[in-house]
C-alpha cells in the first residue's frame, strides 16, 4: 500500500474516534485510557491544521477587475503589468455570475502556467493565448481568475494539481500539465 495514503486515513480515522471519546467525556461517560484519547484527538487536530496550510493561497478576480488592475496608474508604475512573478493561474468561465463565493458551478475552465502569471492571463484575455477563452469572454460570459504565486520550481507540480481540482482536461486544457522543462539558470 502507499504510505502516503494509509497515513492520512489512520490520523482520520484515530482522530474521529478520539473527538468522540472525549464527547463522551464531556457527557461524564465511562471512558477507558482518557489521556490516550485526549492526545489522539490532538494529534488529529495538528494534522488538520498541516492539511489546511498546505493548500496554496490564491489570489481571485473577475476579468474586468483583473483588466483594471492591469496599469492602475502608470506614472506610479503601480498595476500586474508592473509586478510579475512566476505562478499557475485558473480561468474559470460561467454563464452567469456566480451566486456563492468559491468555484463551484463553471461552464468552462483553463488552468496553466507561466514565469510572467499576470502578462500570460492578460493575453489569454486578449486574443494571444486560448482562442476559447476569449471568445468566452467576446460572448460577455462571466470570467473569474485565481492567480496562485509560487517558485519557478513548483510550477509544473502546481499546475498538474490545479488540471486535476479541477478537471480541466475535461475543459479547455489538452494535457494534464506540467510538461515546461526549464533550464536551471534562466528561463
Amino acid at each position: 500500500m502507499n504510505r502516503k495514503r494509509i497515513v492520512p486515513a489512520v490520523i482520520t480515522v484515530t482522530g474521529l474516534v478520539s473527538l468522540f471519546m472525549c464527547a463522551a467525556m464531556v457527557m461524564r461517560l465511562p471512558v477507558r485510557a482518557p489521556l490516550g484519547w485526549v492526545i489522539g484527538l490532538i494529534v488529529f487536530l495538528l494534522y488538520g491544521v498541516y492539511v489546511i496550510a498546505r493548500i496554496p493561497r490564491c489570489q481571485t478576480f473577475s476579468a474586468e477587475r483583473f483588466e483594471a488592475l492591469w496599469r492602475s496608474d502608470p506614472a506610479k508604475r503601480k498595476g500586474f503589468f508592473y509586478r510579475d512573478h512566476p505562478g499557475c493561474y485558473v480561468i474559470l468561465i460561467y454563464r452567469h455570475k456566480p451566486v456563492l463565493p468559491f468555484s463551484f458551478g463553471y461552464e468552462n475552465v483553463y488552468a496553466g502556467q507561466s514565469l510572467e502569471v499576470y502578462r500570460r492571463v492578460h493575453n489569454h484575455l486578449n486574443r494571444k493565448g486560448n482562442g476559447d477563452v476569449y471568445a468566452d469572454r467576446r460572448e460577455g460570459k462571466y470570467i473569474e481568475i485565481e492567480i496562485y504565486p509560487c517558485r519557478k520550481e513548483q510550477l509544473n507540480e502546481l499546475e498538474i494539481a490545479l488540471i486535476r481540482r479541477y478537471r480541466a482536461e475535461s475543459y479547455y486544457n489538452r494535457t494534464a500539465g506540467g510538461g515546461k522543462k526549464r533550464k536551471r539558470f534562466g528561463r
